[in-house]
């Protein structure tokens, strides 16, 4: 059984297509099976873009959801324009952080010195980070941590070529990074994210802790859907 699934919707929706969003998805669980609740060890959780978490919270809250965020600031509460530190964060429920997207290394420049100082901050403030990282970058990240810190995050492979383009990698792959992420961050819980959607997440839960569903979240008809799936609950005849 899955640890954590989480929705990451990325830079998109509109405040009113994010509570629309929340509206079918409440709608939608209200109809799996009356005795039906989660397993103990799921934790399911939505990673909306900043401005919407403070009017998002409570809808949130109210499926038993955990509240993330898809990234966060490398310095410290200060004269960082435009940034957002922990310490904007706290007192808004925030569990967990994406920290080392494949797209914020990319488009961002992001070093692993910069996420190894964005997973500080999130710790700092109690905040959890999930570490994403791809063949290129998981040796060099691991080797930038604060070895004191170790076991205080998890570890999400998301192959750089299965980000949103539908193609997700073969469980082999995946079962072979894990055995690296083991060797160089140890026993950290390890999700799988890239191209996860209805009809393959079954497959890598057999092997992870979890999975990070993009493009597959954003319809939240289908994210439904996943989830059923990922949960074993058998579709309507």
């Amino acid at each position: 059984m899955p640890e954590l699934i989480v929705a990451n919707w990325k830079s998109q929706k509109s405040l009113t297509q994010a509570e629309a969003w929340l509206q079918t998805v409440h709608d939608l669980l209200g109809a799996f099976p009356p005795d039906f609740s989660l397993p103990k060890d799921t934790t399911i959780a939505l990673t909306p873009p900043f401005p919407f978490i403070v009017p998002l919270r409570s809808a949130i809250e109210k499926l038993g959801w955990q509240l993330g965020v898809q990234d966060i600031s490398p310095f410290p509460a200060g004269s960082y324009n435009g940034a957002v530190s922990g310490v904007n964060l706290q007192g808004l429920g925030v569990k967990y952080t994406l920290v080392g997207h494949s797209e914020r290394r990319r488009y961002f420049h992001e070093t692993v010195q910069t996420v190894a100082r964005k997973i500080e901050q999130a710790l700092d403030v109690g905040i959890t980070p999930i570490i994403c990282v791809d063949q290129q970058t998981v040796e060099a990240q691991a080797a930038a941590l604060d070895e004191g810190l170790n076991g205080q995050w998890l570890v999400a492979y998301e192959p750089a070529q299965a980000i949103g383009s539908g193609h997700n990698v073969p469980l082999s792959e995946v079962k072979e990074f894990q055995s690296k992420v083991q060797r160089l961050f140890g026993a950290v819980p390890f999700l799988y994210g890239g191209s996860v959607d209805e009809l393959n997440i079954s497959e890598y839960l057999l092997v992870t802790d979890g999975a990070i569903i993009s493009t597959a979240s954003l319809d939240a008809k289908q994210f439904v859907t996943v989830l059923k799936t990922a949960l074993g609950i058998p579709k309507a005849k």
